[in-house]
């Protein structure tokens, strides 16, 4: 019986040491091993990214890192089988790889990631705009005509605040003027980043976009680096590139209305209170020469018609002509006509551009008082508003006969006649 109790015994303590030997096969060497599959290949748009670890027969003195160098890896973290990180937007045309270190112990395994490059033509945010507004503030503070636009998905107010709405701004400088009921110029407008106000641009200054929260805050905010506008008969579109790399494409369709915030000619702008008439022999002619300026297959010229020079005194009169073609190169033959009245906003081929004001500048077709060099917009104004305007060339001399009426329907007619012709070619 005894023998028998023994051999029980020996049976159980070789039954123990057989089941421990699969648990101990490794001799208690600890290991740490990456479970996701590689390679790990990560989406241009960036994100979250998830890579699961697992060690094997831990060591209670070690402690897990993860480093990466790349500077589009961020918020790197690794703990309980889980390094997760967050990969910036691949704004290029290449793909780049990232390498993670995991390190435990005197354990080390790099984990390669590589995020593809952007894709051609990609649009991140295409927006159709719901509404269109701005302002227009004319040339008050500027050479050209400037329509600040504002469009988006929410309605246009002081502070652009309608919840979840997103809201794109263009700092247009424009060759026309808006008139009373001002409306976004047809063409092409392209970003600036010298902000020069230049016709056909829109300066980074002030051009900018950002997308609101359900509160109507803006919470995320865009940064134009490139881009154009594109504007036709009742329809904007804008193709945009974002400081983040993100690409953007904003269309409406509807009337392109931004209201007056400048002001304008008044109903009277005239100083005179009777008529006026003059005969300037000895007088001085200077042209300036812009081509087809205003794009309708006609020349423009601004005629700058001096009493007296040397120094300048006496009547100043500038008048904006457009003749009834092209022609190539500044002559003063070409300048030779009769001119009757039409407005800026309604060109016509032989006619004279009526005196207008916009904000603080006179523009077009006006007479001045020069004292002594110095234009003087007080006393002596006169705005073109009808009439004709006729230029000879006899030899040398010229003869500019004016028979035109203010905006008080006062007489401005009379004579200038002189031998002194100076050409500025500004068509380039």
């Amino acid at each position: 019986m005894k023998k028998l109790f023994l051999f029980l015994s020996l049976m159980l303590v070789a039954l123990v040491a057989c089941e421990k030997t699969p648990q101990n096969q490794n001799d208690g060497v600890t290991e740490l091993n990456i479970l996701t599959e590689q390679p790990i290949m990560i989406d241009y748009q960036g994100g979250q990214v998830i890579i699961s670890y697992e060690i094997s027969n831990p060591d209670p003195e070690s402690t897990l890192h993860v480093l990466c160098s790349a500077e589009w890896v961020k918020d790197l973290q690794g703990k309980n089988g889980v390094v997760a990180f967050n990969a910036d937007r691949n704004n290029t045309s290449k793909e780049r790889q990232a390498n993670i270190l995991l390190s435990y112990g005197d354990i080390v395994e790099t984990v390669v990631v590589t995020q593809v490059a952007r894709p051609e033509g990609v649009v991140d945010y295409d927006v159709k705009a719901t509404v269109f507004g701005g302002e227009y503030y004319g040339m008050d503070a500027n050479d050209n005509y400037n329509y600040y636009v504002q469009v988006g998905t929410g309605e246009i107010n002081e502070y652009n605040d309608a919840p979840d709405a997103v809201y794109y701004y263009f700092d247009i400088y424009a060759k026309y003027r808006g008139g009373e009921y001002p409306i976004l110029p047809n063409g092409t407008y392209t970003f600036d980043s010298r902000n020069s106000k230049d016709i056909g641009t829109f300066t980074a200054e002030y051009s900018k976009a950002h997308i609101n929260n359900q509160y109507g805050v803006a919470d995320i905010e865009f940064v134009i680096v490139s881009g154009q506008a594109t504007v036709t008969d009742n329809k904007f579109e804008a193709q945009l590139t974002m400081l983040d790399g993100t690409v953007h494409h904003v269309v409406y369709e509807g009337e392109l209305y931004v209201p007056y915030m400048v002001e304008g000619t008044p109903e009277v702008a005239t100083t005179l209170t009777e008529d006026y008439t003059f005969d300037h022999s000895g007088a001085t002619l200077r042209l300036f020469y812009y081509g087809d300026y205003y794009g309708c297959g006609k020349d423009l010229w601004s005629l700058h018609l001096m009493e007296s020079t040397n120094p300048i005194n006496g009547d100043y009169v500038m008048i904006d002509i457009i003749t009834d073609g092209l022609n190539e190169g500044a002559s003063k033959e070409n300048v030779e006509g009769t001119y009757t009245a039409c407005s800026d906003l309604d060109i016509k081929p032989n006619s004279f551009i009526t005196g207008v004001i916009e904000g603080s500048k006179y523009i077009y077709s006006w007479r001045f008082i020069s004292e002594e060099d110095y234009i003087i917009n007080g006393n002596g104004r006169v705005p073109m508003s009808d009439g004709e305007i006729k230029i000879e060339f006899d030899g040398n001399n010229f003869v500019v006969n004016l028979d035109c009426v203010d905006d008080a329907d006062n007489k401005f007619a009379g004579k200038f006649e002189g031998a002194a012709i100076e050409i500025y070619d500004r068509s380039k």
